[in-house]
Protein backbone atom coordinates (compact mmCIF):
# COMPACT_ATOMS: atom_id res chain seq x y z
CA UNK A 1 0.00 0.00 0.00
CA UNK A 2 1.26 3.42 -1.24
CA UNK A 3 0.70 6.58 1.25
CA UNK A 4 -0.29 9.80 -0.59
CA UNK A 5 2.76 11.66 -1.73
CA UNK A 6 4.67 8.43 -2.20
CA UNK A 7 5.23 6.39 -5.01
CA UNK A 8 6.76 2.90 -5.36
CA UNK A 9 9.30 2.56 -8.54
CA UNK A 10 9.69 -1.10 -9.34
CA UNK A 11 12.86 -1.25 -10.30
CA UNK A 12 13.81 0.13 -6.66
CA UNK A 13 11.59 -2.29 -5.12
CA UNK A 14 13.59 -5.34 -6.67
CA UNK A 15 16.20 -6.37 -3.49
CA UNK A 16 18.83 -6.73 -5.06
CA UNK A 17 20.80 -10.15 -4.63
CA UNK A 18 23.89 -10.25 -2.12
CA UNK A 19 26.29 -12.65 -0.45
CA UNK A 20 25.45 -11.22 3.16
CA UNK A 21 27.87 -13.87 4.76
CA UNK A 22 30.39 -16.37 4.11
CA UNK A 23 31.75 -18.13 6.77
CA UNK A 24 34.78 -20.39 7.98
CA UNK A 25 33.54 -24.28 7.63
CA UNK A 26 36.74 -25.83 7.64
CA UNK A 27 40.44 -25.00 8.92
CA UNK A 28 43.57 -27.57 8.33
CA UNK A 29 47.37 -26.95 8.20
CA UNK A 30 48.78 -25.12 4.77
CA UNK A 31 50.32 -28.02 2.83
CA UNK A 32 53.32 -25.16 2.02
CA UNK A 33 53.93 -23.56 5.32
CA UNK A 34 52.76 -26.44 7.86
CA UNK A 35 52.89 -23.26 10.93
CA UNK A 36 49.97 -21.59 8.77
CA UNK A 37 46.66 -22.75 7.01
CA UNK A 38 44.32 -22.68 5.05
CA UNK A 39 40.55 -22.19 5.54
CA UNK A 40 37.82 -23.60 3.28
CA UNK A 41 34.51 -21.16 3.66
CA UNK A 42 30.97 -21.24 2.42
CA UNK A 43 29.07 -18.63 0.69
CA UNK A 44 25.34 -18.04 1.82
CA UNK A 45 24.11 -18.94 -2.36
CA UNK A 46 25.34 -20.78 -5.43
CA UNK A 47 27.88 -18.45 -7.27
CA UNK A 48 27.95 -20.14 -10.72
CA UNK A 49 26.31 -16.83 -12.49
CA UNK A 50 29.54 -14.60 -10.83
CA UNK A 51 32.52 -17.23 -11.44
CA UNK A 52 32.55 -15.63 -15.49
CA UNK A 53 32.38 -12.29 -14.42
CA UNK A 54 35.23 -12.61 -11.62
CA UNK A 55 37.40 -14.63 -14.40
CA UNK A 56 37.07 -11.73 -17.23
CA UNK A 57 37.81 -8.80 -14.32
CA UNK A 58 40.89 -10.45 -12.53
CA UNK A 59 43.46 -10.94 -15.08
CA UNK A 60 45.65 -13.61 -14.30
CA UNK A 61 42.43 -15.73 -13.12
CA UNK A 62 42.02 -19.26 -14.41
CA UNK A 63 38.09 -20.65 -15.13
CA UNK A 64 37.27 -24.00 -15.76
CA UNK A 65 33.25 -23.88 -16.77
CA UNK A 66 33.15 -27.83 -16.64
CA UNK A 67 34.41 -28.34 -12.81
CA UNK A 68 33.13 -24.79 -11.70
CA UNK A 69 35.77 -23.35 -10.46
CA UNK A 70 38.00 -19.93 -10.15
CA UNK A 71 41.29 -19.65 -9.19
CA UNK A 72 43.56 -16.73 -8.53
CA UNK A 73 46.15 -14.97 -6.74
CA UNK A 74 44.56 -12.36 -4.38
CA UNK A 75 46.54 -10.07 -1.62
CA UNK A 76 49.82 -12.86 -2.37
CA UNK A 77 47.27 -16.02 -1.79
CA UNK A 78 45.72 -18.67 -3.50
CA UNK A 79 42.04 -18.08 -3.79
CA UNK A 80 39.83 -21.01 -5.37
CA UNK A 81 35.84 -19.92 -5.43
CA UNK A 82 33.37 -23.13 -6.78
CA UNK A 83 30.41 -22.65 -8.43
CA UNK A 84 28.56 -24.48 -5.38
CA UNK A 85 29.51 -21.28 -2.87
CA UNK A 86 32.68 -23.39 -1.82
CA UNK A 87 36.10 -20.78 -1.13
CA UNK A 88 39.39 -22.27 -0.54
CA UNK A 89 42.06 -19.72 0.92
CA UNK A 90 45.40 -20.03 1.97
CA UNK A 91 48.13 -19.57 3.89
CA UNK A 92 46.91 -17.47 6.71
CA UNK A 93 49.36 -16.59 10.09
CA UNK A 94 45.88 -15.22 12.00
CA UNK A 95 42.23 -15.56 11.66
CA UNK A 96 41.86 -11.90 11.64
CA UNK A 97 44.19 -12.12 8.03
CA UNK A 98 41.12 -15.37 6.89
CA UNK A 99 38.80 -12.73 7.88
CA UNK A 100 40.07 -9.73 6.12
CA UNK A 101 40.90 -11.90 2.78
CA UNK A 102 36.60 -13.42 2.88
CA UNK A 103 35.62 -9.81 3.37
CA UNK A 104 37.57 -8.25 0.42
CA UNK A 105 36.21 -11.76 -1.45
CA UNK A 106 32.76 -11.01 -0.06
CA UNK A 107 32.51 -7.14 -1.42
CA UNK A 108 34.26 -8.38 -4.85
CA UNK A 109 31.43 -11.26 -5.40
CA UNK A 110 28.79 -8.58 -4.41
CA UNK A 111 30.03 -6.45 -7.57
CA UNK A 112 29.84 -9.43 -9.53
CA UNK A 113 26.75 -10.11 -8.82
CA UNK A 114 25.76 -6.57 -9.10
CA UNK A 115 27.21 -6.77 -12.83
CA UNK A 116 25.07 -10.30 -13.46
CA UNK A 117 21.65 -8.21 -12.66
CA UNK A 118 22.59 -4.99 -14.61
CA UNK A 119 24.09 -6.81 -17.49
CA UNK A 120 23.26 -10.56 -17.24
CA UNK A 121 25.62 -13.47 -18.48
CA UNK A 122 28.99 -12.24 -20.44
CA UNK A 123 28.65 -13.40 -23.70
CA UNK A 124 30.63 -17.00 -24.99
CA UNK A 125 32.84 -14.64 -27.47
CA UNK A 126 34.11 -12.20 -24.67
CA UNK A 127 35.20 -15.53 -22.94
CA UNK A 128 36.98 -17.38 -25.73
CA UNK A 129 38.93 -13.54 -26.09
CA UNK A 130 39.99 -13.84 -22.46
CA UNK A 131 40.59 -17.22 -23.15
CA UNK A 132 43.17 -16.58 -26.20
CA UNK A 133 45.63 -14.42 -23.89
CA UNK A 134 48.58 -15.93 -24.08
CA UNK A 135 51.97 -13.72 -23.47
CA UNK A 136 52.56 -14.07 -27.15
CA UNK A 137 49.44 -12.36 -27.48
CA UNK A 138 49.91 -9.94 -25.34
CA UNK A 139 53.71 -8.95 -26.86
CA UNK A 140 52.31 -8.83 -30.48
CA UNK A 141 50.56 -5.58 -29.19
CA UNK A 142 53.24 -4.27 -27.21
CA UNK A 143 55.60 -1.52 -28.90
CA UNK A 144 58.20 -3.60 -28.98
CA UNK A 145 60.77 -0.99 -28.58
CA UNK A 146 62.73 -3.13 -25.43
CA UNK A 147 63.58 0.17 -23.67
CA UNK A 148 63.30 -0.76 -20.15
CA UNK A 149 61.55 1.84 -19.04
CA UNK A 150 59.15 -0.38 -17.17
CA UNK A 151 61.71 -2.17 -15.33
CA UNK A 152 61.41 -5.31 -17.28
CA UNK A 153 64.61 -6.45 -19.69
CA UNK A 154 62.55 -6.47 -22.46
CA UNK A 155 58.87 -6.00 -24.23
CA UNK A 156 58.58 -10.41 -23.97
CA UNK A 157 59.07 -9.86 -19.90
CA UNK A 158 56.45 -7.02 -19.76
CA UNK A 159 53.99 -9.25 -21.65
CA UNK A 160 54.57 -12.54 -19.31
CA UNK A 161 54.28 -10.05 -16.31
CA UNK A 162 51.18 -8.75 -17.27
CA UNK A 163 49.56 -12.34 -17.93
CA UNK A 164 50.16 -12.88 -14.78
CA UNK A 165 49.20 -9.66 -12.91
CA UNK A 166 52.29 -8.43 -11.16
CA UNK A 167 52.40 -5.66 -14.22
CA UNK A 168 49.88 -3.51 -15.47
CA UNK A 169 49.75 -1.51 -18.82
CA UNK A 170 50.26 1.52 -17.04
CA UNK A 171 53.74 0.83 -16.45
CA UNK A 172 54.78 0.39 -19.99
CA UNK A 173 55.41 4.67 -20.84
CA UNK A 174 55.63 3.44 -24.48
CA UNK A 175 51.73 2.23 -24.62
CA UNK A 176 50.25 5.42 -23.27
CA UNK A 177 51.73 7.70 -26.51
CA UNK A 178 48.88 8.19 -28.59
CA UNK A 179 50.45 6.09 -31.73
CA UNK A 180 49.55 3.06 -29.53
CA UNK A 181 46.52 3.58 -28.50
CA UNK A 182 44.71 1.20 -30.79
CA UNK A 183 46.91 -1.43 -28.66
CA UNK A 184 46.64 -0.77 -25.60
CA UNK A 185 42.77 -0.28 -25.64
CA UNK A 186 42.83 -3.92 -27.24
CA UNK A 187 45.44 -4.56 -24.34
CA UNK A 188 42.81 -3.07 -21.53
CA UNK A 189 40.06 -5.05 -23.11
CA UNK A 190 41.79 -8.42 -23.45
CA UNK A 191 43.32 -8.59 -19.64
CA UNK A 192 40.52 -7.23 -18.19
CA UNK A 193 37.31 -7.07 -20.29
CA UNK A 194 35.13 -6.45 -17.42
CA UNK A 195 36.14 -3.72 -14.45
CA UNK A 196 34.62 -4.23 -11.11
CA UNK A 197 37.14 -2.75 -8.94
Amino acid sequence: MTHPGTFENSSRSKRREEIREIRIVERSPCLVEPRRFKVTAKVDKPLEHVLPILYLALPSSNYSEAHGSLSFLRNGRLVGIFSDGRINASCFEDESEAKALLEDLKRLINKALEYYEEHGKPSQELLELRNKVSPLEIYKHLPKTNCGACGEQGCFAFAVKLLNGSRTLDECPEIQKPKYSEDRRYLSHMLQPIKLE
